[in-house]
C-alpha cells in the first residue's frame, strides 16, 4: 500500500494494522473519503438548522461545539467551500482558534431521517459571524445509533444560565447518565496542510446509560461497531486531548467538557463488566450552559440498530 495516497494518518493506520484491516480500510477510504463535497452533501448541509463543530482552542485542545440558524445558515457556493453564518451559543469557549488557517471539522445530523455527513476543513476567511472553510475531506456516515427526533417549539419563559466547574455536579451527572447522544472532538498529533492531519468531530449514540460516570471527574463509554475508520481512536492514540458535548434536546442545556481520553480494552465500572473496547475520560474543565440551544427536539424513536460493543 502506498503511503502517498493514504487518506488516513499514522495513528489511524496503526489501529488498522493492529486489527489486520489496513488494506481493506485503505481501499474503503479511497472510495468514501473525498476532497470535495458531493452535490447531495451540499444540499444536505444547506437544509440543516444546526451543525456540530470540532475546533481547537489557543492551546491546541479540541472542543465540541454547536452552531444553529434558520435553514440556509450553512451554504456551499462550490464543492470545495462550506460557509457558516452563525453566532456563538452560550457556553462556547471564548478562546477557540477560529482564525484563517485553523483546522476545523463539522458533522451535520438530520435527526428526523437519521442522516449524517461530515467534513474536515481549513478556515479560509472570517468576517463577523461568518466562517468560510475549504473542504479537505468529506464523507458520509451510516445512520447507526442516531436516535430519531422531531422538532418541537421552544418555551418563551426559559432563562439561560452559565456555570463553570472542574468536576461534575449532580445535575451534570443526571444529564450524562440519561444521554443517548454525545459529540466528541479530537485531533491529530500535528495540524498540518495535509488533509489527514486535522481536528475531528464525531457522533456517538446508544441507549440511555451507555455513558457511565465512575466519579465526578471520570466517565467512560463503549466503542460500538461502526465504519472501522477509527478516526477518533486514531487521533487519541497520537494526542489524548478531547472535547465532549452532551446536548439535552428538550431543555436546550449544553454540557461542554474538556478532558483527556484513554483507550481501555475491557471496560469495567466496578460493578458490571462492559464487554469490549471503550474510552475512559478524565475531566479537566466543564462549561454548563442551560437553555443555550435555541432549537428543541422530542425523542420519537430509538435507533433500530442495536449497539454492539467491539470485541
Amino acid at each position: 500500500m502506498s503511503d502517498l495516497i493514504s487518506v488516513f494518518h499514522e495513528g489511524e493506520r496503526k489501529l488498522h494494522q493492529k486489527l489486520n484491516i489496513e488494506e481493506r480500510q485503505h481501499q474503503l477510504g479511497l472510495r468514501m473519503i473525498r476532497g470535495q463535497l458531493p452535490d447531495q452533501h451540499r444540499e444536505f448541509f444547506a437544509a440543516l438548522e444546526s451543525i456540530h463543530i470540532g475546533a481547537a482552542d489557543d492551546d491546541g485542545h479540541p472542543w465540541a461545539i454547536m452552531r444553529t440558524g434558520a435553514a440556509g445558515f450553512l451554504t456551499s457556493p462550490d464543492d470545495k467551500t462550506l460557509v457558516i453564518t452563525s453566532c456563538a451559543l452560550l457556553g462556547e469557549p471564548d478562546n477557540l482558534n477560529l482564525t484563517v488557517g485553523a483546522k476545523v471539522s463539522v458533522v451535520g445530523i438530520e435527526f428526523e431521517t437519521q442522516r449524517r455527513n461530515r467534513a474536515n476543513a481549513t478556515i479560509e476567511a472570517v468576517n463577523d459571524s461568518t466562517i468560510t472553510m475549504r473542504v479537505d475531506q468529506s464523507y458520509g456516515n451510516c445512520p447507526k445509533y442516531i436516535q430519531v427526533r422531531s422538532k418541537t417549539p421552544k418555551s418563551p419563559s426559559e432563562r439561560q444560565a452559565l456555570t463553570k466547574a472542574v468536576a461534575l455536579s449532580a445535575a451534570d451527572i443526571r444529564q450524562v447518565t440519561s444521554a443517548d447522544t454525545l459529540l466528541i472532538a479530537s485531533r491529530a498529533a500535528h495540524l498540518s496542510d495535509n488533509p489527514r492531519d486535522g481536528v475531528d468531530i464525531n457522533h456517538r449514540g446508544g441507549m440511555p446509560g451507555f455513558v457511565t460516570v465512575l466519579d465526578d471527574m471520570t466517565l467512560q463509554f463503549p466503542d460500538y461497531k461502526g465504519n472501522n475508520f477509527y478516526n477518533t481512536f486514531g487521533n487519541i492514540m497520537t494526542d489524548n486531548r478531547i472535547g465532549l458535548q452532551f446536548v439535552d434536546f428538550e431543555t436546550g442545556t449544553l454540557l461542554n467538557i474538556k478532558g483527556t481520553a484513554e483507550v481501555v480494552e475491557k471496560l469495567n465500572d466496578g460493578k458490571l463488566p462492559l464487554m469490549g473496547r471503550g474510552l475512559r475520560i478524565k475531566i479537566l474543565n466543564i462549561i454548563r450552559a442551560e437553555a443555550a440551544l435555541p432549537i428543541r427536539y422530542t425523542l420519537t424513536a430509538y435507533s433500530n440498530r442495536n449497539p454492539l460493543p467491539r470485541p
